[in-house]
């Protein structure tokens, strides 16, 4: 796996936390962690703890066994689809495909996000797609279901930690570049919010 990421262009990564030589999570943190390349993890049903760890480690999705094909797929087809750059239709949209903030820059084309400086943000593309939705909607409350769908194509359910850990992660990487990450609020009984409103020129 490490040769044929250093040798090759990878589209994403399924990767099983249990194997048999070396962790799942160990590969994630040696070998992926600053890669870029979007990972679905598989995890046996038994093991909560290291789904979470999974997702704190920078994975985008995880599928648990046993699991049919089909759902296997959808959740490929779905982080290749928010992970892929997105493609001009040559219409026009409403959200402006830049959009800045205090201390930040968010470039949909691009599926950037850099500070005022010009450092780089790096971020998974399920973090990019939550940050994405919440500028969107900068100032207005969004519920954990409305940003589960928008970000990781699926329902939310109420014991679904993932977007939570998501979330936790963005506020972290914002918060180590300087940005300001305290600007994602969780809003009581309802979601988060952008506080942070966009800077016009």
């Amino acid at each position: 796996m490490v040769r044929k990421l250093a040798g090759n262009t990878i589209d994403l990564v399924l990767l099983d936390i249990g194997l048999q030589q070396e962790s799942g999570l160990d590969l994630m943190k040696t070998a992926l962690l600053d890669t870029g390349v979007p990972v679905v993890i598989l995890t046996g049903k038994s093991d909560p703890i290291e789904r979470v760890v999974g997702l704190e480690l920078g994975a985008d999705d995880y599928i648990v066994k046993p699991y049919l094909n089909r759902e296997l797929l959808a959740r490929i087809r779905a982080v290749l689809r928010r992970t892929a750059a997105p493609q001009s239709n040559g219409c026009e949209t409403r959200v402006p495909l830049l959009q800045e903030f205090a201390s930040w820059r968010l470039d949909i084309q691009s599926r950037r996000v850099y500070t005022t400086e010009g450092t780089n943000v790096d971020l998974t593309g399920t973090e990019f797609d939550l940050l994405a939705a919440l500028a969107r909607n900068a100032g207005t409350a969004m519920s954990r279901s409305q940003l589960s769908r928008l970000a990781m194509n699926r329902d939310w359910a109420p014991n679904d930690r993932s977007l939570d850990i998501h979330i936790h992660n963005l506020r972290r990487k914002l918060l180590l570049n300087k940005c300001d990450g305290g600007a994602i609020m969780s809003v009581r009984n309802v979601g988060y919010l952008l506080a942070a409103e966009p800077v016009t020129k």
